[in-house]
């Protein structure tokens, strides 16, 4: 094979990526310092700095602080959040949040619908684009301002593609969701899962900005999981890497909405505490309530088995990962008490774990958006 030689254009590329994801890491910084940190030539991170500047990219936000010393200033650049905004779509079961954000993560405007299930599946993404539309005119934002869109959902989603092959509770055939979308708005539409956005949201926004090798742990409603290493989302052959809601628990088990049975989230999302809750009180409508008012000895018994099963699966694939830290995230990990349950049992099964090594996300309360922004950060931004 002919030797083609260093593309220069991918060079560059690569170099403008390696400066932003820093800046986004690290805050602010100076050019010096950025050169040290990504090996390159103090004229080349000033000319790409420079290029990045002039195209709104970056911005000047004023001088170092640091001790007196004879020479020229540092001059910090940082990333304008105001350069573009990002339009986050998120489909949960029951609500889809639409929202316009900056590229810091701050909100420009937000709506929330109620999410047809059973509806026909492009009609509903038809309605979510006009309203989208309708928020973007009310608030004045021009089609120029959006860098991207992001539909984050449940379920399976080919990526690549931007389909959605699987919701499980919404819709269960194949959906060009990127299509549908990219046809109503005229925009870019990066389709993710959204524990796989969760992930994504933790490498820019949350932990994953200084640790690179995460477990990403949600539980409620349902049990998700993503895998973090080296800094980047571990997808797998088929996009289900770390998928530890689906690890097998009993063979001959529950039937799981995923096909197969005997999966772990069959035993342990908040379906299935309840329903076994309710069976072993008898049925009676009076002990349904949510779950973090349940009391007594036989629920907390139960609540008991479901947080050492989560515990001893958990264990099992930091066993095979070994991850530096687990961040956990989802309501069920809010409610008081949980969180400490939940590593009591996990430390039955190693008691040598670290009191840091399990965390909670940093993103939680921001997860409807920043999930979203962090996707299309990754896809169109970095």
């Amino acid at each position: 094979m002919k030797y083609q030689g260093i593309n220069l254009g991918n060079v560059k590329l690569s170099n403008r990526s390696s400066i932003l994801r820093l800046i986004n890491n690290h805050g602010a910084m100076s050019r010096k310092d950025i050169a040290e940190a990504v090996g390159l030539t103090a004229a080349s991170v000033t000319l790409i700095c420079t290029d990045l500047i002039d195209e709104g990219v970056l911005v000047e936000i004023g001088e170092a602080e640091e001790e007196k010393r004879a020479g020229r200033k540092k001059i910090l650049v940082d990333i304008n959040g105001d350069y573009r905004n990002v339009l986050c779509i998120a489909i949960e079961t029951d609500e889809t949040f639409i929202t316009v954000t900056d590229l810091k993560g701050q909100v420009i405007c937000t709506h929330s619908m109620p999410t047809k299930r059973g509806s026909d599946p492009a009609e509903f993404l038809c309605a979510v684009a006009e309203e989208a539309r309708r928020l973007m005119w009310e608030n004045d934002i021009t089609k120029e301002r959006i860098l991207g869109v992001s539909v984050t959902l449940p379920g399976l989603v080919e990526r690549a593609r931007g389909l959605s092959l699987n919701t499980y509770n919404i819709w269960t055939k194949k959906i060009p969701v990127a299509e549908i979308i990219r046809q109503e708005l005229g925009f870019t539409v990066v389709v993710e899962n959204n524990l796989k956005a969760a992930a994504q949201s933790e490498i820019y926004f949350g932990f994953g900005r200084h640790v690179p090798d995460l477990f990403l742990l949600k539980w409620g409603p349902g049990v998700g999981s993503a895998v973090i290493i080296d800094g980047k989302l571990y997808q797998g052959a088929n996009g289900m890497a770390g998928e530890i809601g689906h690890m097998t628990s009993n063979k001959n088990g529950r039937s799981c909405n995923c096909g197969r049975k005997g999966c772990l989230e069959t035993y342990v999302s908040t379906h299935a505490i309840l329903e076994d809750i309710f069976d072993s009180l008898g049925n009676s409508d009076e002990y349904r309530v949510d779950l973090n008012r349940l009391a007594g000895d036989e629920v907390r018994g139960i609540m008991d088995e479901k947080l050492d099963l989560l515990a001893h699966h958990l264990r099992n694939t930091v066993s095979i990962l070994d991850p530096e830290r687990v961040v956990l995230t989802g309501y069920m990990f809010d409610i008081p008490g949980f969180l400490t349950r939940f590593t009591d049992a996990y430390r039955e099964y190693d008691d040598s774990v670290q009191d840091d090594f399990f965390v909670k996300a940093h993103t939680t309360g921001d997860s409807k958006h920043i999930e979203g922004l962090a996707v299309v950060m990754e896809e169109l931004f970095f």
